[in-house]
């Protein structure tokens, strides 16, 4: 003996649904609540029975392991237990004979640096471009244009610590 479960027909009202068009509800059966069904649905579970059926999902979370990135691609590095390892391979030979990798972090240049920078690359593009005009040999032109291309890299937005320190400092 097959158990009926109740069945209705309602016209959609979700953003993917037609309006036009009148979808199959059924009556899940643990609770009783309708739910969307297909045609030829003989009883149907809703999502929130099944959400209690399942254990929820196990969120892994990458722990810190106190070790800078990229630290297995270095030639050597020591942690601060003092172990050693030579390109992520660890040496327990070596351990505690050396001193701890000081890691220096880079400094981000901040959006008004950055800003500045643009604007004295800007200001030394127009002086180069004066100069050129001047200039009477292709050895010192070549040069005016290597200053000029270095200086329009910086204009569209690729800052590179090395280029600042070159053309700035």
């Amino acid at each position: 003996m097959e158990e009926t479960y109740a069945i209705e027909y309602r016209k959609g009202t979700k953003w993917n649904e037609n309006p036009e068009y009148t979808y199959k509800y059924m009556e899940c059966k643990i609770c009783g609540q309708f739910a969307k069904a297909s045609e030829d649905t003989s009883s149907i579970t809703c999502y929130e029975c099944v959400q209690e059926m399942t254990e929820p999902p196990e969120i892994n979370t990458n722990k810190n392991s106190g070790r800078p990135s990229g630290w297995h691609f270095m030639k050597e590095f020591v942690d601060k237990r003092g172990n050693v390892y030579h390109k992520g391979v660890e040496q327990p030979q070596l351990k505690g004979t050396l001193k701890p990798t000081e890691v220096v972090k880079k400094k981000k240049l901040s959006k008004k640096e950055k800003e500045e920078y643009k604007r004295l690359a800007a200001v030394e593009v127009s002086i180069i471009k004066k100069e050129m005009k001047k200039l009477r040999w292709k050895k010192d032109k070549k040069l005016a244009m290597q200053k000029i291309k270095n200086y329009n890299r910086i204009l569209k937005g690729k800052f590179t610590e090395s280029l600042v320190t070159k053309l700035f400092n």
